[in-house]
């Protein structure tokens, strides 16, 4: 039984209110400030990316992060989905499931997007059947992929590099990995640097990308 894209989606919206709660107040409070120190602080003046970096937060915060020394707030609700539809277990496994990392846009079409993992090599065919306007070929972005149960699709957030700075964003990317830095800090790296650059006024992004973060 494939669970429906839009269900997966209001799953993520429903684990972030029931883990903003009164009794995880000081989880998300820490969480909150771990994911900004990480990830670049913006603040509610940053019109353009404040609310995007929220959502992401909170993507990140239900999906990834570890909940109290233990699992992330997915786990602990797939664990507890005994008394739930069968359709909105499957969901909460294929939300469990999902890839978030880099990716490289190889092509697009009306409906679909090819992506090239950067971070792990994989190829992915997402079907996007809101719009694929805002995807170019050779865009590097932070996203979130899941299989749905029929086909891939995206999860709700995403952070598009500057396309100018696409070749210096490679070249972090490969430097932070020769290192051994994990995916998930190389991904925090380039968005430190996605913030740097936005307040920059959007110039200079091969400077600032090839700066580091």
């Amino acid at each position: 039984m494939p669970a429906a894209t839009g269900l997966i989606h209001a799953l993520i919206d429903r684990l972030a209110s029931d883990y903003a709660q009164e009794q995880w107040r000081a989880e998300i409070a820490a969480a909150r400030e771990d994911y900004f120190t990480r990830a670049g602080k913006v603040m509610e003046d940053d019109q353009e990316l404040f609310e995007a970096r929220v959502a992401s937060f909170l993507e990140w915060y239900v999906v990834e992060r570890p909940l109290a020394g233990g699992p992330p707030p997915i786990m602990r609700a797939l664990e507890a989905a005994v008394r739930e539809p069968p359709e909105t277990r499957l969901a909460l496994a294929h939300l469990a499931t999902s890839s978030h990392s880099l990716f490289d846009v190889v092509a697009v079409s009306e409906h679909s997007v090819e992506l090239e993992d950067v971070l792990g090599g994989a190829r992915y065919l997402v079907v996007e059947r809101r719009s694929t306007a805002g995807f170019h070929q050779g865009d590097i972005a932070e996203a979130r992929v899941i299989w749905d149960g029929l086909q891939v699709v995206f999860g709700k957030t995403f952070l598009f590099h500057p396309r100018d700075a696409r070749d210096e964003a490679l070249a972090a990317i490969e430097a932070a990995a020769a290192k051994g830095t994990d995916r998930e800090e190389i991904m925090f790296q380039l968005s430190r640097l996605h913030v740097r650059w936005h307040r920059h006024g959007h110039v200079g992004a091969a400077r600032v990308y090839r700066g580091g973060a």
